[in-house]
């Protein structure tokens, strides 16, 4: 009867691998339109001289839950990823290299999920609070007071 098990149980396990491995790749979709990590930025901030477009900096980790509930119902919505093409977007990881971490010293940056706004002349940094639990609408709105301060 053991023996009989092991197969289904390997089957099982494999399946609940996928099945994971999936649904992070999912989400990894969402924001591939965004630049990632510390050479996202480093594209973002060489394109925004030519482009005057502010920036968005969306610092998360892996393991945070209030970033998973943003990015899948906010981040990746069809409004959100609309006028996220008006910004030049980057995702960071600051658990990932000793670059992002510098980064999310940079920006102060203390808790997870943190957003920022970087308008065009690079000296005004706008932070966005309260992002975990809102709306696309609610997102988008504190977006744009935030662009236009």
């Amino acid at each position: 009867m053991i023996k009989k098990s092991i197969p289904l149980i390997i089957i099982l396990s494999s399946a609940a691998f996928i099945f994971l491995a999936l649904k992070n790749f999912s989400q990894d979709v969402s924001l591939s339109n965004w630049g990632s990590n510390f050479t996202g930025y480093t594209e973002a901030t060489k394109m925004q001289q030519t482009s005057a477009k502010p920036i968005a900096l969306y610092f998360h980790t892996d393991w945070c839950a209030s970033c998973k509930t943003l990015r899948n119902n906010v981040l990746a919505t069809a409004e959100v990823s609309a006028f996220m093409e008006n910004l030049h977007a980057v995702k960071i990881n600051p658990e990932i290299g000793v670059n992002e971490a510098n980064l999310g010293k940079k920006f102060g940056v203390f808790a997870y999920p943190s957003l920022f706004i970087i308008l065009e002349n690079g000296n005004v940094i706008k932070i966005i609070n309260r992002i975990s639990h809102i709306t696309p609408e609610q997102f988008i709105a504190q977006l744009q007071q935030a662009i236009r301060s």
